[in-house]
């Protein structure tokens, strides 16, 4: 009996838990959200979600990427939400990242045995003139 609970709940758990979820936008409605030497390329969020009995990781987002998961392995750092908010920037072709936010959240679900914890990243890839302009001749000399 406590092995089918124990499989049922599991079974919630990967249903409900989510994955990790990397999100970016270079839509701005033409407001200028770099600084004055610096353009805006893109605003970029990652939320690692993860579900603990006792604490204890049962399933949580993989720093792998968006839409994977592991299971039991704490993956709730700082340095993996900033890992993927950086490298989804370089994607986007931005030099740099600023305006970086971590938070952490944990809501009980059923105190004291289960729990959900969230770490979230956002922050705005930027670019400087210099680097658009490298990054177009480089683009031109590739060309065939």
């Amino acid at each position: 009996m406590k092995k089918m609970m124990f499989a049922a709940f599991f079974a919630a758990a990967a249903l409900f838990s989510g994955c990790t979820t990397v999100e970016s936008t270079q839509v701005f409605n033409r407001m200028g959200l770099g600084t004055p030497n610096e353009k805006a390329v893109c605003q970029t969020y990652v939320e690692i979600p993860g579900y603990f009995l006792f604490g204890l990781p049962i399933v949580v987002g993989s720093p792998k990427g968006d839409g994977e998961w592991s299971m039991f392995r704490y993956n709730l750092t700082t340095t993996n939400a900033v890992y993927l908010l950086t490298k989804e920037a370089k994607e986007r072709q931005a030099a740099r990242v600023v305006n970086v936010q971590v938070s952490k959240t944990e809501t009980m679900i059923f105190p004291p045995f289960l729990s959900k914890k969230t770490i979230q990243a956002s922050g705005t890839g930027v670019r400087t003139r210099g680097a658009a302009i490298n990054r177009a001749a480089a683009d031109y000399d590739n060309q065939p």
